[in-house]
């Protein structure tokens, strides 16, 4: 074999190492390792670095205190959503369908309580599956139309539901 040869496989095999190498330094730099330290330094975000879902492990203590968890009670990451508002950490566990993924529906019209009432013309409530778990007004038929209703849900500074986000005390 030729010497160009050596020399192009030595630099191939050195680019490739260095380059997966820094790939990831920079995957492993991405999650942050203090939480309450990162939503202190980027003030609010809705998608932290590393993503919303799941939670960094060290947060556990942290969400087991808040959301009043039963100690003997199985931890899974993945049920929870984090974000940082006003500098503080925030979670919401996403339980029984609870949109933690998105930000509330605050339209005075839906397409899927208009479908529901074509249905039920004069329906009293339309229910959740119909309407969406993200809107924050109960909805009612009239004559086949959808008719929002009574507030439900308080909007924060962020277009969150409050009453799915919990604020995270550091100790």
């Amino acid at each position: 074999m030729t010497r160009s040869f050596y020399l192009i496989y030595y630099l191939t095999v050195n680019l490739f190492v260095v380059n997966h190498c820094c790939l990831a330094a920079e995957l492993v730099a991405v999650v942050p390792s203090s939480p309450f330290a990162y939503c202190s330094q980027v003030g609010s975000i809705d998608v932290p670095a590393g993503g919303s879902s799941p939670i960094p492990l060290v947060l556990k203590p942290y969400v087991s205190k808040a959301l009043r968890l039963p100690s003997d009670l199985g931890f899974s990451a993945d049920r929870y959503f984090w974000r940082c508002m006003d500098g503080a950490v925030y979670v919401c566990d996403t339980g029984a369908d609870i949109p933690c993924d998105a930000k509330a529906d605050l339209a005075k019209s839906n397409l899927g309580a208009e479908n529901y009432c074509r249905e039920n013309l004069g329906a009293e409530l339309v229910p959740a599956y119909a309407t969406g778990h993200r809107s924050i007004y109960s909805w009612h038929c009239s004559a086949g139309r959808a008719v929002p209703g009574k507030q439900l849900f308080k909007v924060d500074a962020r277009g969150f539901q409050t009453a799915f986000w919990f604020r995270l005390a550091p100790r």
